[in-house]
């Protein structure tokens, strides 16, 4: 969060007591506009496959009074896109005490017949080029394969995917009738960890929502394509960045510091400034 408090704070006292409430206001104005698209601009430049939904997390200006405004940053990722986070062991937070036990089919976990409980966790692949947020298929294998040849197994798993029969899911009822799921052992894609059982792509399905009788008109099916891997109890005792699902510690951006170092050395004197030449 930025908080852009009181003139005082950053421009020279004389000047501040010599500007009346509406002038404070048009400055302040100027100011906060700017933080927010200079913040907006340094998020491009940082991050990639997740630069959307940081932006998004960029907040619309709050004014709490005629001279404090506040912008706030929110969503999960963003947050630790911005701050880091610490090394995560998500067995604890999928599979922790505090998740609901329930049947197959439903949001938790469930029970394993030989004790401790599992879960299957969606993960969704964006289509190659997609302006929409999330990497695209074949992007994780830039470093391994390199940029053109990330980009042409993009473009072959799409392909190969487009042709799988869909998994439709009534949004009404939230049953399932399953689909095909992607079979890559003939395209001889390489596991990104040697850790991982298989490429990230196997088994993946192309979902589809089936309205069926509840829409008078059927509009051309969307489609999304998802894998799902499996996370349970019995895979715990793999920590120290060997298992998928232990997350290594990240450090943040600290966008929002740097924000607002430069809405008190620029910014904000370049805001009165132009105020005072425009009166001139």
């Amino acid at each position: 969060m930025i908080e852009v408090l009181n003139l005082e704070n950053i421009l020279p006292l004389e000047l501040v007591y010599a500007l009346d409430e509406k002038a404070v206001r048009v400055v302040m104005q100027d100011v906060v506009d700017g933080a927010r698209a200079y913040w907006i601009q340094e998020a491009s430049k940082e991050f990639h496959s997740t630069k959307s939904e940081y932006i998004a997390g960029i907040q619309e200006v709050d004014w709490v009074s005629v001279d404090t405004a506040v912008i706030s940053l929110v969503g999960v990722l963003p947050n630790i896109l911005e701050q880091g986070m610490a090394q995560t062991d998500l067995h604890d937070t999928l599979l922790g005490p505090k998740v609901p036990v329930v049947p197959v089919g439903q949001k938790g976990k469930h029970p394993r017949k030989d004790g401790g409980f599992y879960r299957a966790i969606p993960f969704r692949h964006r289509t190659p080029g997609s302006g929409a947020h999330g990497a695209p298929m074949g992007s994780a294998y830039s470093k391994l394969l390199g940029s053109d040849g990330a980009k042409q197994l993009g473009k072959d798993v799409y392909k190969a995917a487009k042709a799988l029969n869909p998994t439709l899911t009534d949004p009404y009822s939230g049953k399932t009738a399953w689909g095909d799921k992607l079979d890559t052992e003939p395209m001889n894609i390489p596991k990104l960890q040697p850790y991982h059982a298989t490429d990230i792509y196997s088994g993946m399905v192309k979902q589809q929502k089936s309205y069926g009788a509840h829409m008078d008109i059927v509009n051309k099916p969307q489609s999304s394509y998802m894998t799902f891997r499996t996370i349970s109890t019995n895979s715990q005792g793999k920590g120290g960045g060997s298992s998928p699902w232990v997350r290594p510690a990240t450090t943040g951006k600290f966008l929002a510091q740097r924000v607002a170092e430069y809405v008190g050395t620029r910014l904000a004197p370049q805001a009165f400034q132009a105020y005072v030449d425009g009166l001139r």
